[in-house]
């Protein structure tokens, strides 16, 4: 491939992620009137209920002060509660969605997923076979092994994965 197609590629690969991030993110608001960090933590907790703050904030990426700041707030809202101790340590309290919390993780999980639909429905079943077959190949190769691995897939279904089939799963 020519260097000036090769750039090209490269722009357009960069645009379609950031178009699906910035319309994930907007169908997110849309839908909850919540940030995207808040629907990371709505997402990971209602996939991971008893969470710890420590192991959530691996998860979305923010500071543990950040983290404890976002879950006050979310619990605050009705939205997530702290559960007694984990393993022992009183301190690292669990964490659970509320009903409310339940429901607004079904609706942003509907919400992401339409955005995606709508990015297939241009495809044809052998593209969009070809096309998880490139993304399975790709996705190792933008993702480093540690903490990443989890913040990745911190917005995604994961009782739709299928784990035996994870690129990312298995890196190490």
């Amino acid at each position: 491939m020519a260097d000036k197609e090769m750039l090209r590629l490269e722009n357009l690969f960069g645009a379609m992620s950031l178009a699906l991030v910035d319309k994930m993110e907007k169908a997110f608001a849309d839908e909850t009137g919540l940030g995207p960090s808040a629907i990371a933590a709505i997402v990971q907790i209602g996939t991971e209920p008893g969470l710890t703050i420590e192991t959530l904030r691996r998860m979305i990426a923010l500071s543990h002060s950040a983290t404890v700041r976002l879950v006050d707030q979310l619990v605050a809202s009705g939205l997530v509660l702290r559960a007694g101790g984990v393993e022992g340590d009183k301190r690292a309290r669990s964490l659970q969605l509320t009903e409310r919390g339940r429901e607004l993780f079904e609706r942003s999980l509907a919400a992401r997923r339409s955005v995606i639909h709508r990015a297939f429905a241009v495809l044809g079943p052998e593209e969009t076979e070809q096309f998880g077959q490139l993304i399975e190949k790709l996705l190792p190769a933008l993702v480093d092994l540690g903490d990443d691995q989890d913040v990745v897939c911190r917005v995604c279904d994961q009782g739709a994965c299928d784990q035996e089939r994870c690129p990312i799963a298995f890196m190490a």
